[in-house]
């Protein structure tokens, strides 16, 4: 029998960190988001070699770039608002885990997701798509975050994170749900 085939899934932060994906076996895919992260005017001459690598790549069929399908993308948001990674993950984060989600139930590939973020980490833990950090630790193990404000203590909807307390004003904030 076979030995099944992996697929890689790159979030934005492993293609700054300049290693050369070309080398790496393995078909890798990412989102048209994390192309456009990595291709801002600001970064263009600090980020030349990785976009040039990232066409390499495209050329050699080595990186296909996808948009994901909407409904992998709404499984995405409600299980984010029950993690409470809601909106500590922007929408090319979510993109990406979609991404993943989407090629684990349309092919019988083996998915990894490459991202040094700690909440698409969890999220993925959540999902049960296995995920890879490259430098540094991963997390371990699952995390339900709430949103509250630290003065107050009054609780919020995951959605609110990074917003103002309507009570007290100060900027909420989240921790580990017990």
């Amino acid at each position: 029998m076979g030995q099944i085939s992996k697929i890689l899934i790159f979030d934005t932060n492993i293609f700054l960190l300049g290693i050369d994906f070309n080398l790496i076996k393995g078909t890798i895919f990412t989102t048209p988001g994390v192309i456009k992260e990595i291709s801002v005017e600001k970064y263009t001459e600090k980020n030349r070699t990785i976009l040039q690598r990232i066409q390499v790549a495209i050329d050699r069929k080595k990186l296909i770039v996808k948009k994901p399908l909407k409904k992998y993308y709404d499984e995405i948001e409600r299980k984010s608002l029950l993690t409470g990674d809601f909106n500590a993950l922007s929408k090319t984060d979510k993109q990406v885990i979609t991404l993943a989600l989407e090629l684990k139930e349309e092919t019988k590939e083996n998915i990894v997701v490459y991202t040094n973020d700690y909440s698409m980490e969890n999220l993925c833990l959540q999902l049960k798509l296995e995920f890879s950090p490259v430098g540094k630790k991963g997390i371990t193990g699952g995390i339900v975050w709430e949103i509250f404000c630290p003065f107050c203590k009054k609780l919020y909807d995951p959605t609110q994170l990074d917003r103002l307390c309507d009570r007290c004003g100060q900027k909420l904030i989240r921790r580990k749900k017990n």
